[in-house]
């Protein structure tokens, strides 16, 4: 599986100090409050009939079709009083006057309420996750290939945002000595994330004084945090010994190319050309829906609101507080290793919220697992 289609996109947000994800939380802890009606479990098996059944086919669904999915041992009479009464509650909807019902929002929302366990994801998958995650090589090729497979499992854009880079350590620096005048630093943090960078040595620096140079990098740099690198390696420059200045100021300017930026996250989006042959928007949600996705700095905050708590979160519709959103629905959570960073899918709200909720907690879950083995 190819990454190709995943797009990178970078935008300044603070980094997130919160406790590790809890892989067992319950589902949309975080979700907006709506009315617990006391719905009998009769009333509930119908809802459930109609949500799965209009996310299958896209299509009204009427009684006599409930009752044979269902597989009620009532008439097709009993089961349209109950869906009279789903209706008038909110949960359900009649879009045309001699049509079945499909679900609204809140029908949505009860629904994903109601997931008291999770499906979990099929072995199959699950090993390809795993095959596809686990054979990366770096940060930045793990977290596209995470794009990826999280819109190719789900047919659905896929969000993923890195930890922020600010908040990880340096675990490693390496200076070596290319040819007169060219040397490459190499920088590891704890997350995993490597940075190269190449260096413009001052005339008649050589492989000796970069040893030199390494040394007191090592000694001095290393479990430092990576927002704080660049200064300390221009405070060392201006501290060290005459011979060794020069060389160390070189290595500072090189750091601050992009150290400057270690408080962005990078954004990665995927799977965005699966919303075009999605019939579930009308044209001008559609286009909101776009639009949004080009939108960096709103998609980064969408995603680390969404989850600031430890647990899959569900915003479904006129829940999302991006007014070009409320066509959509977003599942999201979070995973951590030194930092947080969140991932996530946008759809249509007429989505399997069962297996996209179990696809996305899998796919966090062995992000987070391969994270770890980059850092040891």
């Amino acid at each position: 599986m190819s990454a190709e289609d995943t797009v990178e996109l970078r935008v300044a947000l603070p980094a997130d100090g919160g406790e590790p994800a809890d892989p067992c939380a319950p589902v949309s802890a975080a979700r907006r409050e709506i009315d617990a009606d006391p719905l009998d479990e009769r009333k509930l098996t119908i809802l459930r009939a109609i949500v799965t059944e209009y996310v299958a086919n896209g299509e009204p669904v009427g009684s006599k079709r409930v009752v044979d999915v269902a597989k009620l041992d009532v008439s097709a009479a009993t089961v349209r009083n109950e869906m009279a009464a789903l209706e008038e509650l909110g949960y359900i909807t009649q879009p045309h006057t001699s049509a079945g019902r499909i679900p609204t929002d809140k029908g949505y929302r009860r629904f994903v309420d109601e997931l008291r366990t999770d499906p979990g994801v099929e072995d199959p998958r699950r090993q390809l996750v795993e095959e596809l995650l686990g054979s990366s090589r770096d940060l930045e090729d793990l977290l596209a290939r995470t794009s990826s497979v999280l819109s190719q499992l789900t047919r659905l854009v896929s969000l993923v945002i890195a930890p922020a880079a600010d908040a990880a350590r340096l675990k490693l620096i390496e200076l070596v000595f290319l040819a007169p005048g060219s040397g490459l630093l190499l920088l590891v943090a704890d997350t995993g994330r490597v940075e190269k960078r190449m260096v413009d040595l001052p005339a008649g620096v050589g492989e000796s004084d970069l040893d030199r140079v390494r040394s007191v990098l090592s000694e001095q740099v290393r479990g430092r945090r990576l927002g704080d690198v660049h200064d300390t390696i221009r405070g060392i420059a201006d501290e060290a010994p005459a011979e060794l200045r020069e060389a160390l100021a070189a290595v500072a300017d090189a750091t601050a190319t992009r150290m400057a930026e270690d408080t962005i996250h990078h954004v990665f989006v995927g799977g965005q050309a699966s919303l075009a042959g999605d019939d579930s928007f009308e044209r001008e949600q559609l286009s909101r829906v776009l639009q949004v996705l080009e939108e960096r700095a709103t998609l980064a905050r969408l995603l680390s609101e969404a989850t600031a708590e430890d647990e899959t979160t569900v915003r479904i519709g006129e829940e999302n507080e991006v007014e070009d959103l409320r066509a959509a629905s977003l599942v999201a959570r979070r995973y951590r290793l030194v930092t947080a960073g969140s991932l996530g899918v946008i759809g249509p709200t007429r989505m399997d919220y069962a297996s996209v909720v179990a696809t996305v907690r899998a796919v966090a879950d062995q992000l987070q697992a391969t994270l770890t083995d980059l850092s040891d």
